[in-house]
């Protein structure tokens, strides 16, 4: 004789609709949490502070948009003033663009060195206009500024918004830069010509490998770096 078995089941519609509500109660709340976990992990400075070298990039370029949106305020609005012209001057022999005041000094020292030599007046041959006028020179140092504007605040808010392409964008260029100073220096070495750098700009380009190493080791192994551009993988 066997034993009887209770086969009720709560089958009824009234049954079915809670239990409905129930599972879409439940994967709505699932899906608002999954939302508000992803959205707290794209707001950088809520979550607790970035490491150093990360916050110190990103207010360099910060800074740097500043910086130049200043002066080229001071370019574009008072083209004629003395800081606009001493700014003006001074990037161009920066940027070493054609036209800029240093270059026309040693164009003019130079030709007063060769008509010393050949016995002619120096002021007959200064009286030559430059090649590129001082307006250019002036645009071409306010579209310079301008680049830079844009482009640091771009750099700066990728930095601030974690974006995982900035930091294999810095690695790479660091990288490249250190690769192709060491290539020239190799085959300058190999053909015995050298590297065609002054002595004086050793230091510069020494410093300069030394810089880019370090930020290519910082971005590429740095403590927290990797958690801060791609937290989703390590929580």
């Amino acid at each position: 004789m066997t034993e009887p078995a209770n086969r009720w089941k709560p089958a009824t519609d009234f049954y079915k609709e809670q239990a409905e509500k129930s599972v879409t109660a439940e994967a709505e709340n699932q899906e608002k949490l999954k939302e508000l976990h992803e959205s707290n992990l794209r707001k950088p400075w809520t979550q607790g502070k970035a490491p150093l070298g990360i916050r110190i990039f990103t207010w360099y370029y910060f800074v740097r948009a500043g910086v130049c949106a200043l002066l080229l305020f001071v370019v574009a609005t008072f083209p004629q003033s003395v800081p606009a012209t001493f700014l003006s001057d001074s990037i161009s022999s920066f940027l070493h663009l054609p036209g800029n005041k240093s270059d026309q000094e040693a164009i003019r020292k130079q030709i007063q060195q060769e008509a010393q030599a050949q016995g002619i007046p120096a002021n007959a041959a200064l009286d030559e206009e430059p090649a590129i006028s001082p307006e250019t020179v002036r645009e071409m140092v306010t579209v310079y500024l301008l680049f830079n504007v844009a482009v640091a605040a771009v750099v700066g808010f990728m930095w601030w918004n974690r974006s995982w392409k900035v930091r294999w964008v810095s690695m790479f260029y660091s990288g490249a830069l250190i690769a192709k100073a060491l290539i020239n220096i190799i085959a300058g070495a190999a053909s015995g010509l050298g590297s065609g750098l002054a002595p004086s700009q050793m230091p510069v380009l020494v410093l300069a490998l030394g810089i880019n190493g370090l930020i290519f080791l910082y971005l590429a192994f740095g403590y927290g770096v990797k958690q801060w551009f791609e937290p989703g993988l390590y929580q």
